[in-house]
């Protein structure tokens, strides 16, 4: 598969769906609450709920995709998005509604899979990392976007037109990559499926070193990410009195630094490589997860403070997502499907993980929110320098 800038829109689209479904309805978490007649830290765990169906999921869309192909697997996967956006729009008590996060998470799982599994499949490790790059690049549209459509959303009628929105958009999403991405696994390279097989194979994976420690920092690195998304509403709405339309907008922040960062990727990566860039731009995330540990112990530091730590620390994720990406699946041989899988999973799994903590831990403030993120993040730095120190990767090497 060429890279052309229709099939990067197509997959960035793809990409941004799981976004989509945990930022657009964010605003609405407090009305939902009231609506459902439910406690805010219960609809807080919904956004727990998709990522842990999300991860576990993961684990076995990657052998089937292997086995089946990609391009079958996120059409069925798109599919059981729509259906499940549309039982969280029709939900009238909170066990439907979580019903229909489970079921727009598995669907969510099986496209999320395939994207970067179908972009490695005749790429090399560089080309991949500019390739997902510029994918990320318009992803990031979608978690830009999605608070300020859901904010708009609520403010003109309720939250329940919040996931017809992510239903129709699933159903475009489906059209433009039937017409627009070829299948990119050949059934020669394709390998049987076997649930045994399958996690011998993830054990045999698991047994390498880089791949294992890249897939680690991630996940505590996407951990922070998450606590920063299920704790954001409350500190920013319900403590410091944001209006929701504007929540989208603050959010928004972050996501244009990821988006920098992920241009800026996409402009050295090839140039510097991998390696150079994700052992710079770690120190940024490093930086701001300090910071918030110091804030920690504010007794109610200024709004904008905790913004820009924020932004320091996701903003990075455009260039160290790919580069953690890059590094695991340099090993992965002809288990890209697999690999990106295991990522996935793990990636949303410690998501899940963090977020639950930061429901568990809600105490009225924003220590467990900052306290979470900082925490994840340099768990994510020590384990990312010493992978990184003992694989030993040069520059050259990554090129070949």
């Amino acid at each position: 598969m060429k890279l052309s800038l229709p099939i990067i829109l197509v997959l960035g689209l793809l990409s941004g769906l799981t976004p989509m479904a945990i930022d657009a309805y964010l605003p609405s978490i407090p009305t939902i609450s009231r609506d459902l007649d439910t406690s805010i830290d219960l609809v807080q765990m919904t956004v727990s709920m998709y990522l842990v169906v999300f991860a576990l999921l993961q684990i076995l869309f990657g052998p089937i995709s292997d086995a089946l192909g990609r391009k079958r697997v996120v059409i069925g996967g798109l599919g059981g998005y729509a259906v499940g956006s549309l039982v969280c729009a029709l939900a009238f008590n909170y066990e439907m509604l979580l019903a229909g996060r489970a079921l727009q998470a598995l669907g969510g799982a099986a496209v999320a899979v395939c994207v970067p599994a179908l972009v490695k499949d005749s790429m090399s490790i560089t080309q991949f990392a500019k390739a997902m790059s510029l994918i990320m690049l318009v992803m990031a549209i979608s978690p830009l976007a999605a608070p300020i459509i859901g904010g708009a959303i609520l403010t003109f009628s309720d939250w329940h037109y919040i996931f017809i929105f992510l239903s129709v958009l699933a159903l475009i999403g489906m059209f433009l990559f039937a017409i627009t991405i070829p299948e990119t696994l050949p059934v020669e390279k394709r390998t049987a499926f076997s649930f045994g097989s399958a996690l011998k194979n993830y054990y045999s994976l698991l047994k390498n070193k880089s791949i294992l420690g890249y897939l680690s920092a991630s996940a505590f690195y996407f951990a922070g990410m998450m606590s920063f998304i299920t704790g954001s509403a409350f500190v920013y709405i319900e403590l410091y009195g944001v209006d929701p339309a504007y929540y989208g907008f603050l959010v928004g922040l972050n996501v244009i630094a990821l988006m920098i960062a992920s241009a800026i990727n996409s402009r050295y990566v090839e140039r510097l490589g991998t390696q150079i860039l994700s052992k710079y731009t770690s120190y940024i995330a490093l930086i701001a997860s300090v910071a918030m540990i110091i804030l920690c112990f504010m007794e109610r530091p200024a709004l904008e403070l905790i913004i820009i730590t924020s932004v320091l620390f996701i903003g990075p994720m455009g260039i160290l997502g790919s580069g953690f990406m890059a590094g695991a699946l340099r090993n992965a041989g002809n288990n890209n499907g697999s690999v990106t899988a295991l990522a996935g999973a793990s990636r949303f799994a410690f998501g899940a993980l963090g977020g639950t903590v930061v429901s568990l831990l809600h105490n009225g403030s924003f220590t467990p929110m900052l306290g979470t993120i900082a925490t994840c993040g340099i768990i994510s730095f020590i384990i990312y320098k010493i992978t990184s120190h003992y694989q030993g990767v040069t520059t050259d090497e990554e090129s070949l």
